[in-house]
């Protein structure tokens, strides 16, 4: 029996985008997994603010969308009502993360980064919600609960750099 390994390295990016990466990463509650996210996804070695910002939108978006897929079966296949109730908010918090993602990166796209920073900065109340609704109790959700945080935090923060360190509701300093 032969066992061959598929090693896929995938691109770090220039000193100046692991400085960035790295400034994004630390302001979230799991450095190294978001680092393995944007490293995963670089599109080459050197990579701005605005990449980055792409990067975390779209993973965030895919995430989400997988995790209300996963919230759904887990609800189908729950016969405790309570466990079920609480399952429906966790569903439509994650569907709330995913219409406001998909707005985002229509926003992103037409470059009015004011828009997505107000889109994704209040996103990660509803991984919040559901990380307190459940208490542990589903254990399939624990990890994607936090990883899901450390998504949108990702993208709360790169957004937000984007559009000059402001948030939506932060007006320019006049001077």
């Amino acid at each position: 029996m032969t066992v061959l390994f598929l090693w896929i390295p995938y691109s770090m990016g220039d000193g100046a985008t692991q400085a960035r990466i790295d400034d994004i990463c630390r302001e979230t509650d799991d450095f190294n997994y978001c680092r393995r996210v944007f490293n995963a996804h670089l599109p080459g070695d050197v990579v701005g603010i605005r990449g980055l910002t792409q990067i975390a939108l779209t993973q965030t978006l895919i995430y989400a969308s997988d995790t209300q897929i996963l919230i759904r079966r887990l609800e189908a296949r729950n016969n405790s009502s309570e466990l079920k109730n609480l399952l429906k908010i966790c569903e439509v918090g994650y569907g709330i993360i995913v219409d406001r993602f998909g707005t985002a990166s229509l926003d992103f796209a037409k470059g009015d980064y004011g828009s997505v920073v107000f889109e994704v900065e209040n996103c990660e109340r509803f991984v919040t919600d559901c990380i307190f609704v459940l208490a542990g109790r589903v254990p399939e959700m624990k990890v994607k609960n936090s990883q899901a945080k450390v998504l949108v935090r990702m993208s709360v923060v790169s957004s937000s750099e984007l559009n000059g360190g402001r948030s939506r509701s932060t007006p320019p300093i006049a001077i």
